[in-house]
């Protein structure tokens, strides 16, 4: 078979790529690959395909296909799965079956077998494929037969060896021979087949065997008779016109339409007519197809099959065009938060803050290595757009060392790089995850990210492609090469043409054939094609991604989304599919069977580039109004496979607010692994302000998107490159596109660079802030916020106020810049108030000892960022919960860190007693085959001890020793980090032993006696004298400013005895470092400048933290730490709304407080001695009912009673009358609530459960019922989690009035049975907005909640003195 080829200038790919592509390195530009197998890693990881291709002929010259529907055949004598619709069809040593199987995996029964007399293969061989067919060879001894089949081919083609004889073999249906035809009735599944041998040829008949020399030639056909005729006889001589055309090739070929945004394919097959005068096949189009014909297009008008991807067309011809409209991507989305009424500036720097300092982990794979790089990468986009440049820098620099790591060999590397598998014609990425080297599995799902990444890397570092480009462009062309010439790799390897969309599975190793599960990541593959090919100037590389992209999108919304209704069957319960098979679908993922991942997996991951998922609103819509009512979104269930941010993300395209709202009411959730808290934050709001995608118009820029809010367009586009462009929409609107930005047609050119004058300030103290305009634009005003609070504003230039009396904590600054009502807003200023101390108040004394969770705290509150750098936002562990430290206390072992992730660190304040080197014995457990680390020990910000690394212990519990020897420290009071490069250990104690002393002179810092200057003196000095070196040489001075309500003039910053002038009011901090050229050490001193010789003491609460919550009756227990710089505290007095709630004269100060239900701001007075006062900051937190222990059934069939045990709590099945639970009452619980064991219980008698405190689980019961022998409520599963309630006693006015309740999920009419007396019902909605409010003595409450939407609600009922708040989902 001879493939004609289609001529496509592929610039660039071969740029820097070595002659020799087979010597053990093959240099790319700055990077490289590697042609011989690198070797398993310490897991037995890496690994590639065993064997050799099954291919011969034209087959075995070209690079080995995979990931196609027929690519089992590749790997294995024979395959038992090939689907082309409309046929079924396995191989056999006899030749090829082919029967009927509407569903699912082909059965042992062999209805049809064609071949040749005398045929026994061991193995049926690939002899040569096209763009949807294969050619399979079967040859032993004298005999050979061939077959050819495609997808969407009513008929399949045999030929045969010059002296073999046609066998068919049929062991079901009645056979009719009619001249040269057998006609095949009543096969399997009702299917009829006809066979036709060359005119003149006879059939001879033996048994089942059916046998002719086709007169002399080699060639002859069997077609598929559509289910729907009415005369088989009839069709089949109807079709034997098509029998004698024969596929020697198939070819689909594609254009971009930049103006229009049109991308056209045609489909063309070459054919060889075997006889006779008809020159047209019988040809099937799939929906994707016939759908979204061209208008010049032929158009299917002949039968049809229904098949497993919907109604297969046919018509008589070869050859057909397709055309889908682009509606392009975006990078992310733009930085119009600012106009969503509830976004805050503070709040979104705060999350940026969180992964600004993030790694990535080296114990990886190259699937979750991508993800992770997709979670930075998004963030540090963020970062770029609000102007947090630093962020930006940093989180580059991480994605950008790793990535060139991967693309780049070191001689004896296992891991991070690329090896080039010739057998099978694949770049293998180790380590690799899910199959991505032995079974070439999703090569475009990994790759994509990486191409994301390298297209991030070059948009911010512009020529970086030129050195690793060739490198990326070797990933592209493993996907998705189009040419079909290339020597390395097989043509389209994931992208079926004429299926329209992706297959993941290299070598379709299951029995229903091909799969692909995730189809939002092989769309980020598209994506990624698209912004590469752009960033790079490669049109090429672009047009194919934008071919993908919309191709892929018209078969994801036909065969996974079923948008028009019109190819799930019957049976489909959901709106969705999560996996595709060869021949079938199903809603089940390869990790578990619930739902709520069905969803998630076809969102994962939501960027710029998934747009295509908000245009049809009418589907998401109804999308979403199946995962409320399928899922615990909307009451915040923790289920590991409920992706909340993924599904907020996507109702944000019809519903932003919505979306926020429930992203606000929950914000302990724990986030799935690759996704970024600032990207979800920023998605929300953005969308807030754009409204809806726009899918009407288009545009003549790929990197362009319209909106539409509230019937005005929004134009939003993307600009590369260095030069300014003009971005013209199908609409006529024309949007100007600056070099190298992201704008939208909402921006005004008010630009800005906000400062501070100093980073940290003392408690109460002031900095200036300072707005550079840099717009051309007329400035009216510049207004500054504090979060969301106006603090001042400036009428004119220089733009500057003094943010004064700043409370302990994080301060976070924006301005707004103004003109003619317009405003533009600049980057976040962040303020740290208060110190980091020691944890326990009074420094480490070392040598000795100290727990790796007795980290610093801050006396602002949640540490994150200054005493610590975690990178989750939730406290895995049980110590120092209101931290995010992971942490845990483990008898025998104290207080231990685990959870460890890239880029955390933890600092301790410590005191040296003696300078000297010492040893440290360290606590750890790995259960990670590879151990774990490195990490490094610092002292004042300089390494003293790098690249740490520790073994496998023996499992995650399994704690041993680890002795580091030679940490140089030096004397006195300083700050001990330890920064982890890498995790995979949980640490414990750290044991500091004095060994000798430094090899080296270490000089030591003295920056004086803390001075108090009183006003109208505004002058002193700086005394750095005592100084000293620890040995012979000269020391140099350097003197800084760390905060002070003004900026000092020092008069020489490198003397040891310098001046400082401009004192006013308030409290300044200086720093000296000393330098003897090789070590060094820092010193601080407070100068405070005041109208007396006293200065006020300061305070602040600890614990607990801002707007933590209380159960009634639990006792609160209220923390502060205070100091004096000049004096000693004398107490600390505690309140709460301003009552007194009790005094403490001694660190650190405390009071205790047994809560009442209410809100409450707590605050903390410290008074010193020459009765100087100071206020602490405001702690709130609220105080509510627990939840109830007792809870009813769905249908009100029993109660269930929880005990308020903390952990293992019992469980109490109460029937509601008699007969239900007995005989027969069985318990199912558990964590997955899609795998739910059972257990036998008594109705009244509790059941001990076994459970930890804060586990969610999932339960219901199979019980006996009067009359219905047995029911189970396992379609309305009820959940607890474990030690949330509490039990109320006769005499607590706060006791539950113990409603029940039903139905409950409800569908209209929800009923209440209520106690005796007056009872005031109030029902509300997420948003507090008041929907019912009634007085009634009567016992039964209904109401009618048909005509609310589905959600959560809520119903408050009290009782004289009591009161029960109950949630009710509305389906």
């Amino acid at each position: 078979m001879n493939i004609i080829k289609l001529a496509i200038i592929f610039i660039s790919f071969f740029i820097g790529l070595s002659q020799d592509l087979f010597s053990q390195v093959v240099n790319v530009g700055s990077g490289s690959y590697t042609t011989v197998f690198p070797g398993t890693d310490v897991a037995g990881r890496n690994g590639f395909p065993s064997g050799t291709p099954l291919t011969t002929g034209e087959a075995a010259t070209k690079p080995v296909p995979t990931n196609d529907w027929w690519s089992h055949k590749v790997k294995n004598n024979h395959s038992p799965n090939l689907f082309n619709y409309p046929f079924t069809m396995k191989t056999v040593n006899q030749g090829l079956v082919l029967t009927y199987i509407p569903w699912g995996p082909i059965d042992d029964i062999s209805p049809v077998t064609v071949g040749v007399s005398g045929l026994n293969a061991p193995a049926a061989k690939v002899s040569d494929f096209s763009d949807w067919t294969v050619t399979m060879d079967w040859t032993n001894a004298n005999h050979n037969f061939q077959t050819t089949t495609g997808i969407g081919m009513p008929f399949v083609y045999f030929e045969k060896g010059t002296n073999d004889v046609a066998e068919i073999n049929v062991t079901q249906g009645d056979v009719t021979i009619s001249s040269e035809m057998l006609i095949i009735q009543n096969l399997r599944n009702g299917a009829d087949f006809a066979v036709y041998a060359p005119v003149g040829s006879t059939w001879n008949k033996n048994g089942n065997t059916y046998t002719s020399t086709l007169n002399g030639k080699n060639y002859w056909s069997l077609a598929f008779i559509p289910l729907t005729a009415s005369n088989v006889t009839t069709v089949a001589n109807e079709y034997k016109k098509y029998a004698y055309v024969f596929p020697t090739n198939t070819i689909s070929t594609y254009s971009y339409d930049e103006t229009t945004s049109i991308v056209t394919t045609n489909f063309n097959v070459e054919t060889e007519i075997k006889e006779g005068t008809n020159t047209n096949m019988l040809i099937g189009l799939l929906p994707h197809q016939w759908a979204n014909l061209s208008p010049s297009s032929p158009v299917p008008n002949q039968a049809s099959y229904q098949t497993v991807r919907g109604e297969l067309k046919t018509m008589a011809g070869n050859t057909f065009t397709v055309q889908n409209t682009f509606y392009g991507i975006l990078p992310t989305l733009p930085y119009i938060d600012f106009y969503s009424p509830s976004f805050s500036p503070a709040a979104l720097q705060s999350k940026l803050k969180l992964l600004e300092n993030d790694g990535l982990n080296t114990w990886t794979d190259s699937y979750n290595e991508g993800q992770e790089m997709n979670r930075l990468i998004q963030t540090a986009r963020i970062a770029e757009l609000t102007g947090d440049l630093v962020a930006l820098d940093k989180l580059k620099k991480t994605v950008q060392d790793r990535l060139e790591d991967w693309l780049s060999v070191n001689s004896g590397e296992i891991a991070f790089l690329f090896y080039y598998n010739k057998n099978w014609s694949a770049m293998l990425g180790y380590p690799a995850g899910h199959g991505q080297d032995n079974n070439i599995n999703d090569h475009h799902f990994h790759w994509g990210y990486f191409i994301h990444a390298a297209s991030f890397v070059e948009q911010f570092n512009p020529g970086w492609a030129q050195k690793w480009g060739g490198m990326i462009n070797l990933l592209v062309r493993d996907a998705a090469t189009m040419d079909r010439n290339d020597s390395l790799f097989p043509y389209m390897r994931n992208f079926s043409p004429y299926a329209g969309h992706c297959w993941a599975n290299g070598f379709a190793s299951f029995p229903q054939g091909n799969d692909q599960e995730s189809t939002s990541e092989s769309m980020q593959f598209n994506s990624s094609l698209i912004h590469w090919g752009s960033v790079i100037g490669n049109d090429s590389i672009r047009d194919l991604g934008i071919y993908l992209y919309t191709t892929e999108q018209s078969a994801i919304e036909e065969y996974w989304l079923d948008m028009n209704e019109r190819n799930f069957q019957p049976s489909q319960q959901y709106s969705l599919v999560s996996r595709v098979w060869g021949n079938s679908y199903d809603n089940g993922t390869f990790w578990t069977g619930d739902i709520a991942a069905s969803y998630g997996i076809q969102l994962y991951p939501i960027h710029g580039g998934s747009l295509y998922l908000g245009q049809n609103t009418q589907y998401v819509d109804k999308l979403w109004d199946e995962i409320e009512r399928n899922t615990g979104i909307l009451s915040n269930e923790p289920n590991v496979n409920l992706w909340h941010d993924l599904m907020w993300q996507y109702l944000a395209f019809i519903d932003p607010a919505k979306a926020i709202g429930l992203y606000d009411s929950y914000p302990n959730r724990g986030l799935k692994f690759g996704v970024s808290d600032a990207q979800t934050y920023h998605w929300l709001h953005a969308m807030n302000v754009l409204g809806n995608v726009d899918a009407t118009i288009t545009s003549d820029n790929p990197l362009a998107a319209v909106f539409n809010k509230d019937g005005k367009r929004i134009y939003v586009a993307q600009n590369y490159g260095a030069n300014p462009i003009n971005v013209t929409f199908s609409d006529g609107y024309v949007l100007p596109v600056p070099a190298r930005k992201l704008v939208t047609s909402l921006d005004v050119d008010l630009t800005g660079e906000l400062t501070s004058s100093f980073e940290r300030a003392y408690p109460n103290g002031s900095v200036d802030l300072t707005v550079t305009v840099s717009s051309a634009t007329n400035v009216d005003k510049v207004e500054f916020y504090e979060g969301e609070t106006k603090i001042g504003e400036s009428l004119q230039a220089p733009y500057v106020i003094k943010a004064s009396n700043l409370s302990v904590g994080r301060h976070n600054f924006v301005a707004r810049i103004y003109n003619d009502g317009n405003f533009g807003v600049t980057n976040i200023v962040t303020v740290v108030v208060g110190d980091q101390l020691p944890f326990t108040g009074t420094p480490i004394v070392i040598p000795g000892v100290f727990y790796a969770a007795d980290y610093d705290i801050y006396e602002g509150g949640n540490g994150n960022g200054i005493a610590y750098q975690d990178v989750s936002i939730n406290n895995q562990g049980s110590y120092r919960p209101d931290e995010y430290v992971d942490a845990i206390t483990i008898t025998g072992e104290g207080n231990t860190v685990g959870w460890i992730s890239t880029g955390e660190w933890m600092e301790y304040t410590v005191d040296v007693a003696t300078e000297g080197l010492y040893s440290i014995q360290l606590r750890y457990a790995c259960g990670n085959s590879a151990g774990g680390g490195p990490f490094n020990i610092e002292s004042d910000g300089l390494v003293i001890k790098s690249g740490i690394t520790v073994t496998n212990s023996g499992g995650w519990s399994n704690w041993t020793t680890k002795t580091v020897n030679d940490v140089p420290l030096k004397s006195g009071k300083q700050i001990i980090r330890l920064q982890f490069a890498n995790g995979e250990l949980n640490i414990g104690k750290f044991t500091f032993v004095y060994k000798s002393a430094l090899p080296y002179d270490q000089p030591n810092s003295n920056a004086g006696d803390n001075q108090i200057v009183v006003l109208p003196q505004s002058i002193t000095m700086l005394d750095g004298s005592l100084s000293t070196n620890g040995g012979s040489g000269t020391l140099s001075y350097q003197w800084k400013q760390i905060f002070g309500s003004s900026v000092l003039n020092i008069s020489d910053d490198q003397s040891a005895v310098p001046t400082v002038t401009g004192l006013v009011e308030g409290v300044y901090l200086m720093q000296l470092e000393v330098n003897n050229g090789t070590y060094s050490d820092i010193d601080e001193v407070y100068i405070i400048s005041s109208t007396t010789n006293n200065v006020a003491p300061v305070v602040a609460i600890l614990s607990p933290s801002n707007n933590a919550s209380y159960y009634v009756g639990e006792t609160v227990k209220i923390l502060a730490l205070a100091s004096d710089l000049n004096d000693s505290i004398q107490r600390v007095d505690f309140f709460a709304n301003g009552s007194f709630l009790g005094s403490d004269t001694s660190s650190p100060f405390s009071a205790e407080w047994t809560s009442e239900l209410g809100d409450y701001e707590l605050t903390a007075i410290a008074y010193d001695h020459n009765n100087g006062s100071s206020v602490s900051n405001i702690v709130r937190i609220s105080v509510v009912d627990a939840p109830p222990c007792r809870g009813t059934s769905w249908d009100g069939d029993f109660d269930y009673v929880f005990s308020d045990d903390k952990n293992n709590p019992t469980l109490t099945f109460i029937p509601s009358k008699s007969g239900v639970g007995t005989p027969t009452c069985i318990l199912y619980y558990g964590k997955n609530p899609s795998s739910l064991p059972g257990y036998g219980v008594t109705v009244n008698v509790p059941f001990k459960l076994t459970e930890s405190e804060g586990d969610l689980i999932h339960f219901y019961y199979t019980y006996s019922f009067p009359g219905v022998v047995e029911k189970n409520n396992s379609a309305n599963k009820d959940k607890y989690i474990i030690g949330s309630c509490r039990t109320k006693t006769s005499t607590d006015n706060t006791a539950d009035i113990r409603l029940k309740y039903y139905p409950n999920p409800v569908t209209n009419v929800l009923n209440i049975e209520l106690p005796e007396g007056k009872n005031q019902i109030t029902i509300y909605n997420l948003t507090g907005a008041l929907l019912h409010l009634q007085e009634t003595t009567q016992n039964l409450f209904t109401y009618d909640m048909l005509h609310l939407s589905s959600g959560l609600y809520f119903v408050s009922v009290i009782n004289n003195d009591r009161k029960e708040v109950v949630k009710i989902i509305k389906q």
